[in-house]
């Protein structure tokens, strides 16, 4: 089930912050003098560095808490953010996400803006608000979106930076409809908290520890949170019709209220011939045959077998000004 509560921490505004920019998202703004107007006026000192290639995000991540920085910025597309998260984890430092990306989806999960100014102004103030939000780790790496292997990996590879600066987040759309028609079914054995096996054809498994998708309101379905303690385990056994039924219809909550809606009518819904199955755990084993990719956050990282757990509230990030936030929004 997703939180009832969002649980969030005030702090006053940070004498320091460091911010690491990944330069290859070109959004074709002035960068570096939006942030020095916006922190040289706040009182707040400031410095960056820049990533060249994978690993530098966490290890310059890492390098900040070290010299003291009381926030680290991160301005760059998911896999950037996902970096600097690994090189904060459970340290208590916060991460400012600075929009950077295509799909910005870990700044959609968590209601922020992808607008410089806006997401600067949040420590601007005389104090900022934190939340601390769960971290997926698939074996040592971490993760704060989901991993997959099947459908999910051919999505990502057929999303080429030139179909993504040509339709921005709909090349995934576009990405998925290719893939599914091309995915050949695997068998799998999933290990649900180290006791309950499955074992199932199927063309498709995703571990989630957040739901956002990246077009509008879309997530894997609506009690995917990320801050529930919890991973939701997603199989896809058929890649037909009535699979994409079940997703869409999971993915805008609409199987619920139908279920609801035949409940209260007294008609038996609909099964799709169980097409997707969902599950939440605390940790899933995932094997495969054949063998796998496994993509991580957006990145192909890995291969089956896989061993997955949650990391509960191992992550402290900057969500909202308290002189601007809604109380409905934060309890």
């Amino acid at each position: 089930m997703a939180s009832e509560k969002i649980i969030t921490t005030t702090q006053l505004k940070p004498k320091s912050v460091h911010v690491v920019v990944n330069p290859a998202p070109s959004r074709r703004i002035p960068l570096l003098a939006m942030l020095n107007q916006a922190f040289r006026d706040a009182g707040i000192e400031w410095d960056l560095s820049i990533t060249h290639g994978p690993g530098d995000g966490k290890r310059l991540a890492e390098k900040a808490v070290e010299g003291g920085a009381e926030v680290v910025a991160v301005y760059g597309g998911d896999g950037t953010v996902m970096e600097v998260a690994a090189g904060l984890l459970e340290t208590n430092t916060p991460m400012l996400i600075l929009g950077g990306g295509t799909g910005n989806l870990v700044a959609s999960e968590l209601r922020l803006s992808t607008n410089i100014e806006k997401a600067c102004a949040l420590i601007c103030g005389e104090s900022y608000m934190t939340r601390q939000i769960d971290v997926g780790m698939m074996g040592e790496r971490p993760f704060l979106l989901r991993i997959g292997c099947g459908i999910e990996v051919g999505v990502v590879q057929e999303a080429t930076r030139e179909l993504k600066d040509q339709f921005g987040k709909w090349a995934y759309v576009f990405a998925g409809i290719k893939t599914l028609q091309e995915t050949p079914e695997a068998k799998y054995e999933i290990i649900l908290n180290g006791k309950e096996k499955i074992e199932a054809t199927g063309v498709a498994c995703v571990v989630a520890n957040a739901g956002t998708v990246g077009l509008g309101r879309l997530t894997l379905a609506p009690s995917v949170d990320v801050q529930d303690g919890k991973l939701d385990v997603f199989f896809l056994k058929k890649a037909n019709i009535e699979g994409i039924v079940q997703i869409a219809s999971k993915m805008t909550g609409l199987d619920r209220l139908r279920k609801e809606k035949e409940k209260d009518e007294g008609e038996a819904h609909l099964d799709a011939s169980q097409a997707v199955t969902h599950w939440q755990v605390d940790s899933v084993d995932i094997k495969t045959d054949p063998v796998l990719d496994m993509q991580v956050d957006g990145d192909v990282v890995g291969k089956t077998p896989q061993s997955i757990r949650i990391l509960a509230k191992g992550l402290r990030v900057v969500v909202g000004d308290p002189a601007h936030s809604e109380k409905k929004d934060w309890i």
